[in-house]
């Protein structure tokens, strides 16, 4: 799949999901450091198919992140994250090839360090923009229920 056919799975996704894109980051942050762990155990297990199988589910989902990247965005991180993306996605084959545990090892370092990166961010600022979403709601409701306690003192009745 090449990376324009992969950004636009991933925005099809996005759009016919309920998930927040902050949130579907993160999970794909989770679940590729899942596959990383689990791809782990497999060397230890000498087991090929479960390695395989695991490597090739993380590979999937660091593609789909470096997708998530716009093409059109030139920002530091976004230069950034597309390098240190396209470096792992370059080294994880060898993996497999190799069974070079060195290059899993400091993949899922990178990968775990980008997910604390994010939960430090991103995902601390959709929660302060819920939360000031929840308190305008608050806010909104009670200017609501004083205007309605107002018109009703003043003899005025309205339906909803």
């Amino acid at each position: 799949m090449n990376a324009a056919m992969a950004q636009n799975a991933y925005r099809k996704s996005e759009v016919n999901s309920n998930i927040h894109p902050v949130k579907l980051v993160h999970m794909m942050f989770d679940r590729s450091i899942a596959h990383l762990h689990q791809t782990e155990e497999a060397m230890e297990e000498n087991n090929p198919v479960k390695r395989g199988e695991n490597l090739s589910k993380a590979i999937a989902i660091i593609t789909e992140l470096y997708s998530s990247i716009p093409s059109d965005q030139d920002t530091e991180a976004a230069v950034f994250l597309r390098s240190l993306y396209n470096a792992i996605l370059t080294e994880l084959p060898k993996v497999s090839a190799f069974g070079d545990r060195e290059i899993l090892g400091r993949s899922l370092r990178y990968m775990e360090k980008l997910k604390e990166i994010w939960e430090n961010t991103a995902m601390l600022e959709l929660e302060a923009e819920r939360e000031e979403g929840r308190d305008n709601q608050e806010a909104q409701a009670e200017k609501s229920f004083q205007q309605k306690e107002t018109a009703k003192s003043a003899g005025l009745s309205f339906s909803i």
